[in-house]
């Protein structure tokens, strides 16, 4: 959808508004209707937002909220993938954590935005860290050639 046609849209409902008003209000209703469409792009933008993380609370597929310039869409958020081998339901360890106001408040601005509780959130994002951080040999202790070489 493109956010240049609503805000053309109430602009031309500014202009048939101001087909009943007087010369003096006339040109008064255009210079509004010129000046607020930023507003009113931005209000749109808002709105779309709010609905969106009001459906991520509520659903199990969660969408994003895609801007690209004039051009607004919604995307589905591709879901963790968890290895068949990992326990859905057999959570039974706890850990207590100790964090700054500003990251506990970033971990629950992106747990509501992909629509999951702040503890599932953690969970996936330590799975997939744990899962990514895989064993490397250690080569510090070991000399390592530098140089130029020929082929």
């Amino acid at each position: 959808m493109l956010i240049s046609d609503y805000v053309t849209n109430i602009r031309g409902d500014f202009e048939n508004l101001a087909a009943f008003a007087s010369e003096e209000n006339a040109a008064m209703i255009g210079r509004l209707a010129s000046t607020l469409g930023p507003s009113f792009a931005t209000h749109l933008l808002d709105a779309v937002n709010s609905l969106v993380q009001e459906y991520n609370v509520a659903s199990p597929a969660p969408l994003s909220l895609v801007v690209e310039g004039d051009d607004v869409r919604l995307a589905r958020v591709a879901g963790p993938e968890l290895d068949e081998a990992t326990p859905t339901s057999n959570y039974s360890a706890r850990i207590a954590l100790r964090l700054s106001d500003e990251l506990k408040e970033s971990i629950e601005n992106l747990a509501t935005d992909v629509g999951s509780s702040v503890n599932s959130w953690i969970v996936r994002s330590l799975e997939r860290s744990v899962r990514q951080d895989v064993p490397r040999a250690d080569f510090s202790s070991k000399r390592q050639l530098r140089g130029r070489g020929r082929a």
